[in-house]
């Protein structure tokens, strides 16, 4: 017998990395876990759109959950995201959620109506929620289980955060639309800095061209498609860069902007749907870095504003935007989990 079977939904590489970080965080609380792995098979021809696609895949989370009780015979449940939980029922043992945005918030309108009623049923049952963000906690259903912050980690990267920065700003558009790649390029267009590069990574070239191709627009000068880079090859250009910009239209957690913050890169701006944490904190950082609207006027005034602020307050918010990220550290989750979570989930 294990303490915890994660259910986790898998559907893509960055939800089985926050899947894996959370089991390593559990295990550090002192839980035995063990993790399945949620398999579309045959339905997935039937995914055509929402809420069609959560169905299919609250349906295959549910084979996996009852798969993995059978196997591993838990004390206790973690279905990670509020799709793993809609079909989730009332299982044998006590559950907890961990979740980066409800479906109330990022399945808006009436055609979505059933899964916001399935999704209130299964999170007011839960023993604990565990949602990623303030943001999270906001929108979680009225008569939800008792919530206790667990956001994916970041890890502290250390180093000197005053060390000289290059003339740069670093985008991320792995979703040209939802990243938008698009306002972005406008942005960057209008920004009087001359002598400052914008790399724009997590896309492939090619990828990045075809979308702007469509919509008629040219990429802009000092603008530099970087590709899909590695992990640490991204992580020392967050180090090197003075900037990092985010033009999304939606963010449901968004690793990339803390991890920018955390290197030392200051964080412009423009305002999104979604729980999407690092917009807060920018907010409460350097209000003038965030831009009051979606114009590309607006985003690159906030950018013109970074490359002129002075070096004195810059560095201060360096150090203000390190100390900010202590909630999502991992010690301060395992903390949590072990003080807060593992107690109501095995009753100790």
């Amino acid at each position: 017998m294990t303490d915890l079977l994660l259910v986790s939904l898998g559907t893509t590489r960055g939800l089985r990395l926050a899947d894996a970080q959370l089991v390593d965080m559990l295990r550090d609380a002192g839980a035995s876990v063990a993790a399945v792995a949620t398999r579309i098979g045959w339905t997935d021809a039937l995914r055509r759109g929402y809420p069609v696609n959560d169905i299919v895949e609250a349906v295959a989370s549910r084979r996996a959950m009852d798969a993995g009780l059978r196997a591993h015979r838990p004390r206790a449940l973690v279905l990670s995201s509020t799709t793993v939980a809609l079909l989730a029922g009332r299982p044998p043992v006590p559950y907890a959620v961990w979740l980066d945005s409800p479906a109330r918030l990022n399945r808006p309108g009436l055609l979505n109506a059933p899964l916001h009623v399935l999704e209130r049923r299964q999170l007011a049952r839960a023993r604990v929620l565990m949602p990623h963000s303030p943001g999270t906690v906001a929108a979680l259903p009225p008569g939800s289980a008792r919530s206790v912050m667990i956001p994916p980690p970041v890890p502290a990267a250390g180093g000197d955060l005053n060390v000289a920065r290059e003339s740069v700003a670093v985008g991320y558009t792995p979703d040209p639309k939802a990243k938008g790649l698009a306002l972005l390029c406008a942005a960057w267009e209008q920004a009087a800095l001359p002598g400052v590069t914008l790399k724009i990574a997590g896309i492939e070239p090619e990828r990045a061209r075809a979308f702007l191709g469509r919509r008629g627009i040219a990429l802009p000068a000092g603008a530099e498609l970087v590709g899909m880079l590695p992990q640490p090859a991204f992580r020392d250009l967050l180090a090197r860069a003075l900037v990092f910009v985010s033009a999304a239209e939606w963010e449901d957690f968004g690793v990339a902007p803390l991890e920018a913050l955390d290197r030392g890169a200051a964080f412009v701006c423009a305002p999104a749907g979604g729980p999407f944490p690092a917009l807060g904190l920018a907010r409460s950082l350097a209000p003038q870095f965030v831009a009051p609207d979606r114009a590309p006027a607006s985003l690159a005034r906030a950018l013109e504003a970074v490359f002129a602020s002075p070096a004195e307050a810059l560095s201060a918010y360096r150090v203000a935007a390190r100390a900010a990220l202590e909630p999502y550290r991992p010690e301060a989750s395992v903390a949590r989990i072990a003080a807060e979570v593992l107690p109501a989930l095995l009753g100790e």
